[in-house]
């Protein structure tokens, strides 16, 4: 019985690490498929669509 219980947190914490860990690798990957924009091109867009109002995003730390 205290081995069945045993088998279930292991299972437990490795599907968590698995998943944490795909969704870490996912997100370095969509940054890595991002477009480059240099800072003449930024400043061409921002001059057009004028700067984010900053009320609305959500910032996402990702460690290459």
């Amino acid at each position: 019985m205290n081995t069945l219980i045993i088998k279930k947190q292991i299972r437990s914490m490795v599907e968590q690490i698995v998943a944490e860990t795909f969704s870490r690798e996912m997100m370095k990957i969509r940054a890595a498929i991002l477009p480059y924009v240099s800072s003449a091109e930024q400043k061409n867009i921002e001059k057009m669509y004028k700067k984010p109002s900053g009320k609305a995003f959500k910032t996402i730390r990702v460690c290459v």
